[in-house]
Formats: structure tokens, C-alpha cells, sequence
């Protein structure tokens, strides 16, 4: 009997481990990018809105709208932690793939589309760059290293 309870730990450990949730991945963006996300997501919001009859969360979705104020409020904890870039989780690229893709259905603005096409190859490279990502009350951050000391504000 002895080997089935070893064979039923041993299964029972690596069920355990398998089911475990992986940590969050993340890159940094800059403000510039995240500028750039929320123009390229607010176009692709307004042509969708002026020509699909979708529903508003199907818009919101396919527009990728939803990312901005999320990537903006880990902006304001970065910068409050004294670190310079904006964490963004590799599955948020998703969003950003989806209102370009929708830019190209529904007849976006040729700059707009450049620049999210731009973007879209900025994000590959990043994506190269991952971390572990952690929360700080709710807020993804990236932790930082030895130079990313926090700021501080002589009055």
C-alpha cells in the first residue's frame, strides 16, 4: 500500500505545480508609447463607434480603450516609486494587435495606422525585455534595481 500513497503524493505535488499560476510578465514603456497607445486606441474606438453597429463593450474591446487608463494609472505608480517606465503585461499586447487590426478594417487615419504599426514592432522588441511583474496595492509594478531610488522632493 505504501506505493500508492507515494505514487498518489507524487501526483498530487505535480498537479499542484502544474496548477500553480505563473507570475506576471511585464516590459517597460515609455510615456511616449503609452501617448502613443491611447492615440492609436481612442482612433480606432471612434471609427469603430462611426462605423459598426457592435455593441459598446464589443467597441471597447476591439478598440483595445480599455488599456489606457489601467497603463496610466501603473504611470502614476511608477512615478511615485521614482522608477521611469510604465509596466505593460505581454498579454496587453493583444490590445493594442486588435485596435490596429481594426484601424486597418475600418478605414483609419494612414498616420494613425503607421504609427500603430510602429508600435506594434516596438512592443516585439520589448517583449524581449520581460521581468517579473509584482502588485503594489492592486497596481502592477516592475521592481526596480539599484538606480531606481525614489524620488524625492526638497521644499
Amino acid at each position: 500500500m505504501s506505493i500508492f500513497s507515494r505514487r498518489a503524493k507524487r501526483a498530487a505535488a505535480h498537479d499542484s505545480s502544474a496548477s500553480a499560476p505563473l507570475p506576471p510578465l511585464a516590459f517597460e514603456i515609455t510615456m511616449d508609447e503609452l501617448r502613443t497607445i491611447e492615440r492609436v486606441t481612442r482612433h480606432a474606438r471612434a471609427r469603430l463607434r462611426e462605423l459598426s453597429d457592435s455593441s459598446e463593450s464589443t467597441i471597447t474591446n476591439g478598440s483595445g480603450s480599455a488599456l489606457v487608463p489601467v497603463l496610466y494609472e501603473r504611470a502614476g505608480a511608477a512615478d511615485a516609486l521614482g522608477r521611469s517606465g510604465i509596466p505593460m503585461l505581454i498579454g496587453e499586447i493583444a490590445h493594442v494587435e486588435a485596435a490596429v487590426l481594426n484601424l486597418e478594417s475600418y478605414a483609419g487615419h494612414e498616420t494613425v495606422l503607421c504609427d500603430g504599426y510602429s508600435l506594434l514592432n516596438r512592443l516585439a522588441f520589448l517583449k524581449g525585455q520581460v521581468r517579473v511583474a509584482q502588485e503594489i496595492a492592486g497596481v502592477v509594478t516592475l521592481p526596480g534595481d539599484a538606480t531606481d531610488a525614489p524620488k524625492t522632493t526638497l521644499t
